[in-house]
């Protein structure tokens, strides 16, 4: 964005090392998919030809059977549980989120930790069914929890460590008829994670479009099972259509659904041509980076802000060559230094918020005194700012506990 723009706006810009966060605006896109986003706006479509384009982009990605473009992976579970409860009936689709007359309206889900999703779930009018997926007897709790009125079970995918395990947990639910939702919106990297849920049983994946894929902020990916993904779909477009030129009239002239519903759930989570071309555009992309050039520049950033740091004893810093959750990206881990000469992290994140171009660190979700560097979002040059800006910091601090 042109300097004028910001002073224009009156915004402030940030160096970004907390990651695709939404807080900080997830990624950057490619240059290519700023290009064909900006192509799309130029022009008129009809969304449900761009849907199905964008399906059979998305099923050749994931090596699933269908999908559609979200405005983000929240709304992704929201249509996601919509299409359990609804499947093709749309009386249900109609009625949602009111679920007295829909007959499986619960889905088991696990219980909230430090990223609590189910809001997205229970969105769509089902009621959740919590259980302690880290618990040794999960998958034996689930089980027994399963009963006529059991919509669908879903999953988060926090840690490269499973609890329980997807593959085990999608053959529970299949022997019971059930489809299996797995939120893997923070699943990226590694990259074969865009295909490894659908290969091991997951019915429904919900994925961020604007974390490391590199699409739009505020998009993502709903994929699966084409029954359901069509559910979701219908729920989700505009549905100002008459029984017989409806855009989508194949689908009851094969009698998959008998005819249209009205707007459903998802209709306040349109998706814009902008965001579905620009899905696209990333996902084209994806299979062809050189993931191993970009974990290089991470490493890179770290080695120079490791670097640039060594001798400051105020704080610990920590190397790290995988995330908290076990996914392969380095980050430097920022503890609070040992009194009397320590300094608080709380207090570096606050300094680092005060300056002109703002410097936001991921916060340790379980201590205030530990914060964490992650590189995957840094421009060039936000490395060497960053040193800079600490060691005036710790300078700082140092000065005034020796008065």
């Amino acid at each position: 964005m042109p300097s004028d723009v910001f002073e224009q706006l009156n915004l402030r810009p940030i160096i970004n090392a907390v990651g695709y966060a939404t807080r900080v605006s997830g990624s950057c896109p490619h240059p290519d998919v700023v290009a064909a986003m900006a192509a799309a706006s130029e022009a008129y479509f009809e969304i449900d030809d761009l849907l199905t384009e964008a399906s059979r982009l998305i099923a050749a990605a994931t090596g699933t059977e269908a999908g559609i473009v979200t405005c983000g992976a929240g709304a992704a579970l929201s249509l996601a549980a919509a299409a359990c409860l609804a499947g093709n009936q749309p009386e249900i689709m109609d009625r949602l989120p009111d679920v007295r007359d829909c007959p499986r309206h619960e889905i088991i889900f696990p219980a909230p930790g430090p990223f609590d999703y189910d809001h997205s779930v229970r969105l769509s009018g089902a009621r959740l069914v919590l259980i302690d997926y880290h618990a040794a007897d999960a998958l034996r709790q689930i089980e027994q929890t399963i009963n006529p009125k059991t919509a669908a079970i879903g999953y988060v995918w926090l840690q490269v460590e499973e609890r329980p395990d997807i593959g085990a947990l999608a053959d529970l639910a299949h022997r019971h008829g059930l489809p299996l939702i797995v939120d893997a919106a923070c699943a990226l990297p590694p990259a074969e994670n865009l295909q490894a849920f659908g290969r091991r049983g997951a019915d429904l994946i919900a994925y961020s479009g604007g974390k490391h894929l590199g699409g739009p902020q505020a998009s993502g990916i709903l994929c699966g099972c084409e029954d359901l993904i069509r559910s979701a779909w219908v729920q989700m477009v505009d549905m100002d259509v008459r029984l017989g030129t409806w855009s989508l009239q194949h689908w009851v002239e094969n009698g998959w659904i008998s005819h249209p519903p009205r707007h459903g759930i998802g209709r306040s989570m349109k998706v814009s041509k902008e965001a579905i071309v620009g899905v696209m555009a990333a996902l084209r992309r994806y299979a062809a980076r050189d993931h191993a050039g970009e974990y290089g520049r991470w490493d890179a950033n770290i080695d120079e802000i490791e670097a640039g740091l060594k001798g400051v004893s105020e704080l610990r810093l920590t190397r790290q060559r995988r995330g908290a959750n076990g996914q392969p990206y380095p980050n430097l881990q920022i503890e609070s230094g040992s009194p009397p000469a320590g300094m608080k992290v709380r207090d570096l994140l606050l300094a680092l918020r005060e300056r002109p171009k703002r410097i936001l660190l991921a916060e340790d979700e379980r201590s205030p005194d530990r914060a964490v560097l992650y590189p995957q979002c840094l421009m060039p040059g936000d490395a060497a700012e960053i040193v800079a800006a600490i060691r005036q910091i710790v300078a700082a601090h140092r000065e005034q506990a020796a008065r």
